[in-house]
């Protein structure tokens, strides 16, 4: 039972470290490149056109961390 627990803790483990890998994490003012970025907090997305723009905060909610 204990060796089947453990399997199941680093597999989620593993699994989280994934996920976290994949979601670029990205703050307002940064220069993070073209493309769509989600709120954290509310969801909105913001779109960059130009790859030197400046991430705004959100316009809904105000907010400074988006995900890719």
């Amino acid at each position: 039972m204990d060796n089947k627990k453990s399997f199941i803790l680093r597999y989620s483990d593993s699994t989280i470290s994934k996920i976290i890998r994949r979601t670029k994490m990205v703050t307002a003012g940064s220069k993070p490149g073209t493309g769509f970025y989600f709120c954290v907090q509310c969801g909105h997305r913001a779109y960059l056109e130009i790859g030197t723009d400046r991430l705004p905060p959100c316009t809904k909610c105000l907010s400074n961390q988006f995900k890719k």
